[in-house]
């Protein structure tokens, strides 16, 4: 077997179900009425366990974001390799065609143009790359509600230490 030959879909599959096997746990779906949530803009107004409620849900979808990020980087992870072999093969031709020394973005861009095969891979690529973005932005917003929370529960005890 050729190394173009290998299906990125083959090793990712192999890959989930050896570390399915491991048996670790991974954070389930929070469940949560609705996907948006609102913080106070004076967390005063909650009391110490309402904000440590919002805090473990604030984890919670840390976790599972977290958890489906693994899930995106994997998936990516090979379909990269994939797509960057088949490319770089078909780039070959394309190369002879072109005069001078042209840049890789232009040998990519012509690949594509010509070779309709990749088209599935590369769209793929583009979500799993769409999807890496958004949930890395969600993963900051999760950090800093967490933190920002659990500085404010902190703040409350010195307080209550002082008086």
């Amino acid at each position: 077997m050729k190394a173009v030959e290998i299906s990125g879909k083959d090793i990712y599959d192999w890959a989930t179900a050896k570390v399915e096997k491991l048996r670790l746990p991974v954070p389930t779906k929070p469940s949560f009425p609705s996907p948006e949530f609102e913080l106070p803009d004076d967390p005063n107004r909650l009391t110490s366990t309402e904000l440590g409620q919002l805090m473990l849900r604030m984890t919670a979808f840390y976790g599972y974001c977290l958890r489906m990020l693994g899930m995106v980087e994997s998936e990516l992870c090979v379909v990269e390799a994939e797509y960057k072999i088949k490319v770089h093969t078909a780039s070959l031709e394309v190369r002879k065609e072109m005069e001078g020394r042209p840049a890789v973005d232009v040998v990519e861009a012509a690949v594509l143009a010509q070779n309709e095969d990749l088209t599935p891979l590369y769209k793929r690529r583009l979500e799993l790359m769409a999807i890496r973005q958004q949930l890395d932005a969600r993963l900051k917003i999760y950090e800093k509600c967490g933190s920002t929370l659990s500085r404010e529960l902190s703040r409350r005890e010195v307080e209550t230490r002082i008086t």
